[in-house]
C-alpha cells in the first residue's frame, strides 16, 4: 500500500512539474506580453516548487515508514533520488526564482528589452538557465523513481503492471 501512495505522489510531483514546463510557461509566452507572461510563470512555479518541496519531505517520510520492505539498494537510490529532487527545489525556490524575482523588480519587470549584452540581461538567462536545469533534473529522476517503483512492484507481484 506505501508503495501505491509512493507512486500516486511521484506521479502528481511528475505531472505538476509536466503541465508547468511543457503547457503554463510555454502557453503564457506565446499569448501574454512578456512581462506578464512571466508573472503568471513565477506564479505557477513558485506553487509547483512548494508542493514539490512538501512532497519531497512526505516522500522521504513515507520511505523511511516502508524501507524495511525493500531491498538495502533500493533504499539508497530511492532516498538519494529524493534528497537531490527535494535539495534542487529548495535551491530553485529560495535561491534562483528568488534571484530572478529580485531582478525582475529591479530591471522594471521587462527583462526581454534590455540590450543583448546587459549584464543583468545576462544574469537573469543565466538563472533562467539554472532554472530548467534544475526542473529537468527533476523530471527525469521522477520518471527514473516511478520506473523503479513500478518495477519492484511487478516483481514482487510475480507479473508485470497492465497500462
Amino acid at each position: 500500500m506505501l508503495q501505491r501512495v509512493r507512486i500516486a505522489l511521484l506521479g502528481l510531483w511528475l505531472g505538476a512539474m509536466a503541465l508547468f514546463s511543457f503547457g503554463v510557461a510555454p502557453s503564457a509566452f506565446a499569448v501574454l506580453p512578456a512581462h506578464l507572461a512571466g508573472q503568471i510563470v513565477s506564479r505557477v512555479l513558485s506553487i509547483v516548487e512548494i508542493a514539490g518541496i512538501f512532497t519531497g519531505v512526505v516522500l522521504l517520510i513515507c520511505l523511511a515508514c516502508g524501507a524495511s520492505r525493500q531491498s538495502r539498494l533500493a533504499t539508497i537510490v530511492e532516498a538519494v533520488l529524493l534528497v537531490l529532487m527535494t535539495l534542487s527545489t529548495l535551491v530553485s525556490r529560495y535561491v534562483v526564482s528568488a534571484r530572478l524575482h529580485a531582478i525582475r523588480l529591479g530591471a522594471g519587470e521587462n527583462i526581454s528589452a534590455l540590450p543583448t549584452g546587459d549584464p543583468v540581461r545576462g544574469t537573469f538567462e543565466l538563472l533562467h538557465q539554472a532554472s530548467v536545469g534544475l526542473m529537468s533534473f527533476n523530471l527525469i529522476a521522477a520518471i527514473v523513481l516511478i520506473g523503479l517503483l513500478v518495477s519492484r512492484a511487478a516483481r514482487q507481484r510475480g507479473s508485470i503492471p497492465t497500462i
